[in-house]
């Protein structure tokens, strides 16, 4: 579990590409003393388990269908990446709850820099579309956004100096393939619809509802 507030933005210095998976090596100062062996950190929002230690940060195995289902298969040698380890009992929940599972790649349109901020428009997979509303929340590699409006094919979303210069959202630009996952609550809210789920407007979702339904 996360919350898409990144903490630190590390380097790609090796991948090793094997017959079945691809190990990773990130280099990432920062957040390398809190890191052990079995902790999960979200790489570009992507859930990937730490599987060794180096002096400077740590590798990562990703399978075949994650680097197929994500833009994790693109990474290379000194490429620059989201990092954020994942929640603690004391962790301050600043952004939202995000699972680290990628819902879609999805493909940046344009960054447009204002004079304090800057507008990313995002154009997410056609059937993510339904799930993304304004004012709801998104990740979009790893970063907890809110989204300001929703077109018929593409979200936009406003980005803060402090996220500019603390993620790598100020080196996108038009083509760029971002990770996307969609707000938690949104993805049981449609399915609940798509079930066919109709509750009663005067009582409301209840623990009693929720069970009947199978959330419970």
């Amino acid at each position: 579990m996360f919350t898409g507030i990144v903490q630190e933005t590390g380097k790609v210095s090796k991948v090793e590409r094997k017959s079945d998976l691809v190990t990773l090596e990130f280099a990432c100062p920062g957040i390398r003393p809190g890191l052990n062996p079995g902790d999960s950190v979200a790489i570009d929002g992507c859930d990937l388990t730490v599987t060794s230690l180096t002096v400077s940060g740590f590798t990562a195995d990703a399978t075949r269908e994650t680097l197929s289902l994500t833009t994790l298969g693109e990474l290379s040698q000194g490429t620059v990446v989201n990092l954020e380890p994942s929640l603690t009992p004391t962790t301050p929940i600043s952004g939202h709850f995000v699972l680290g599972h990628i819902d879609g790649v999805g493909v940046v349109s344009s960054l447009n820099h204002g004079h304090d901020q800057a507008e990313l428009i995002v154009q997410p997979p056609e059937d993510l579309l339904k799930f993304i509303a304004r004012k709801g929340s998104i990740t979009v590699s790893g970063v907890g956004l809110t989204v300001v409006n929703v077109y018929s094919d593409a979200f936009t979303c406003w980005i803060v100096p402090y996220t500019l210069k603390h993620t790598t959202i100020a080196s996108f630009k038009s083509g760029t393939r971002v990770n996307l996952e969609v707000d938690v609550l949104a993805r049981y809210v449609i399915r609940g619809l798509e079930m066919g789920i109709k509750p009663e407007l005067s009582g409301g979702i209840t623990e009693e509802f929720l069970r009947e339904h199978g959330f419970g």
